[in-house]
Formats: C-alpha cells, structure tokens, sequence
C-alpha cells in the first residue's frame, strides 16, 4: 500500500510511511510548560505504534498564563524537550516536529482579545518569537517544526475575514496575509533551507463570513511560494460560532466550525478531505508540488490509501483513532485490523482536554485503577 511507503519531503526528510499522528492535547505538561516523564511515554507510544510523523501538541512561543501547555518561548525549555525527541529517536523509527502557536488571550469572565485589540509594537515581535522558538525546536532535536496557522489561534484570526484591522495587517487578504509572511520568512530564517517548516492551515473555517476555500487556496499558494516544505489542512474551531457557557472560558470547539474541526460519528467519513484535495489542485496547478496533509474521519487505512491513490493528498493525518490504539499504524500494516481498538468518534477525549484533564481514550480499559492503553 503506498500509505505504508517511504515518503520524502522535499528531500529533507524521509518518514518511513505517509501516516502522521497530528496535535492532540495531552495535559501532561506541568502548568509551567515543561515536559513530564508521562508525556514522553505518551509521544513514545505514538512513535512506537508506527506513525511515521509524529506533530507534538501546540508548544507556545510566548511566556504567558496557558495551563499545561508546552513552551519553546525560553532555553530552559530545552533540556526536556531534548529528552523527548531523544527518546522517540531511540526507541523509533518515526520523525517528530512541535508544533508553534501564538495565542490570544481569553478569560472566563467572557473577555476575549481579537488581533484587532493588538498595538503594532505587538504585532511586530509576533514573527521574531516564533523564530526563536523554532531556532530552539531544531536545537532540541526536533526533524522539523509545524507553525500553527488554523482554527482560533493568532495567526489564523490574522489570515480569517473576520480580521477587520484597518492598517497594514487586515481587510484586505494581501494585509491578511502580510503577518504570516513575516513568520514564515522569519522562521525559515531561523532553520534554514534544509529544515522542514510546515504549516496547518484551515481549509474553511465553517464560519458566516469567514475564509472558505477561495481564500485557503490562495493563503496556500502564497505560502508555498514562501518555501514551505507542507501545509497540513485542518478546518474550523472558532471563535465565532462556539457557544457559551456562563462562568467557563469560550471555546471555540463548541460550535459548527468546532464539529468540523473534530468530525463527530455523525458527519460523514473523510468529511474533510475535499478540502485538502482542493488547496492540492490549486497548489499544483500555480507550480508547486508541496505537500499537503489531510485529516478529518479517516477511520481505517482502506479509506486512507484511496484519499493517496486518488491524489487527493500525499500524508494521511490520523488523530483519535491512533489516540485510541496507538498501534493503529503497525496494526494496518500488518493486517491485524481485527486487533485494534476502534475509535467511535464520541470525542470524549475532546471534553477532557476542554476541562483541562489529562486526555485519554474512554474506551481505554482499567485493571486495579490503572489504565490499560492498547498492546502491540
């Protein structure tokens, strides 16, 4: 199967098969953002299980209050990341990149800041903290760096039309697209031609009046021009349809755009896909042959090696079902479907990390209060 076949990216990087184990929130950092033992097993795992990428949960390139999050906004950082990659190295064949986030800040009070609260001065040191934290990513060992450009988060608030900034960063989608380009310039800067940088995308963000995929086409374009080795396609999680509730923060996986970001069992399988198949069409057809990532309800790796042999994408990301069975991948390749744990889709590991609780499979079984992760 060519899901199971070594894949180059841009001849930098070899991943020893197409499946990627994309960002999910573990909340086994320590609320000051360092790496725990638990979360190194948990990375391992993933690794061992047989992905051939696997992308870390968001890592923040700023000091600033987040809960367990991990960081890369200091050296001190380093040391437990430099363990993590060191031990996925070890015990793996698999490949392994943070991905870099930027953040705005949210209060349970119902305050939220938009780019628009944002003075130029902060703005301006937005790419320069990103760069660094990528600098540090290749310093700890990491074989590429992901910078976050989807759902909620700073950089997609930037490219999405609900940016209604009047100066040089917002309106129009050149202005939209002028501080990615900064962070994407810088960073490459900071890691050099020869290290993969890629990013995650929305492919539409399912909000009224948001980007949709005229606008991610062309957001994908340009920054394939700017020499981006991939560009991984999520869709929605936002702000602007989630759904309050008094006396919590808003989370922007509640709505619509949040289901379209995290499939329910009830949306269709590969709901997504076309999305990524999209951007593929309109990156190829403007000369570039980056590659592109898609996820979204892709169960089995039948469903998988169709969406590659269609063309529709070149890596297959695969989130809840390898949290599910992190052998997910060494099982498929063996052809021991009928021994993997199956995710559901309840996304009860999605209500988990919204409580800030350490992110599990409810189907995880338990034997004396321990829970019993699937075996290989």
């Amino acid at each position: 199967m060519k899901l199971f076949e070594n894949y180059s990216l841009k001849d930098k990087l070899t991943l020893n098969n197409r499946i990627m184990m994309p960002p999910v929130v573990t909340r086994l950092a320590t609320s000051e953002g360092h790496v725990t033992d638990a979360l190194v097993d948990r990375y391992v795992l993933y690794a061992k299980g047989g992905a051939g990428l696997v992308v870390t949960e968001a890592v923040s390139v700023k000091k600033q209050k987040s809960g367990q999050l991990l960081r890369l906004n200091d050296d001190e950082f380093i040391p437990g990341l430099k363990k993590l990659t060191q031990t996925v190295h070890d015990e793996s064949e698999a490949k392994i990149a943070p991905q870099i986030i930027h953040f705005l800040k949210i209060s349970r009070s119902g305050y939220r800041q938009k780019v628009e609260d944002l003075t130029l001065e902060e703005i301006k040191e937005i790419p320069t903290l990103f760069a660094q934290a990528a600098e540090r990513a290749c310093r700890a060992g990491f074989d590429a760096v992901e910078l976050h450009f989807a759902h909620s988060y700073t950089m997609s608030s930037f490219l999405s039309r609900h940016n209604h900034r009047t100066d040089e960063y917002g309106g129009s989608l050149k202005k939209r697209l002028r501080l990615a380009e900064e962070v994407v310039t810088a960073s490459r800067k900071a890691v050099g031609d020869n290290f993969v940088l890629g990013a995650r995308i929305n492919g539409d963000e399912f909000t009224l009046g948001g980007n949709s995929l005229e606008q991610s086409s062309a957001i994908a374009v340009r920054l394939a021009e700017l020499g981006l080795d991939y560009i991984s396609v999520s869709a929605g999680g936002k702000f602007e349809d989630a759904i309050p509730k008094e006396g919590e923060s808003l989370d922007p996986y509640t709505g619509y755009s949040g289901n379209r970001s995290m499939p329910p069992k009830w949306m269709p399988e590969k709901v997504n896909v076309y999305l990524a198949a999209n951007i593929k069409k309109a990156l190829m057809a403007a000369g570039y042959d980056t590659t592109v990532v898609t996820a979204g309800r892709i169960p089995t790796a039948q469903i998988a090696e169709g969406v590659l042999q269609n063309g529709e994408a070149d890596l297959i990301a695969i989130a809840r079902p390898i949290l599910c069975d992190p052998y997910w991948p060494k099982k498929s390749k063996e052809g021991r479907e009928d021994e993997i744990l199956k995710c559901i889709y309840c996304n009860k590991c999605r209500e988990a990390e919204g409580s800030f609780e350490e992110v599990t499979c409810i189907q995880w079984k338990k034997k004396d209060g321990i829970v019993q992760i699937p075996k290989s």
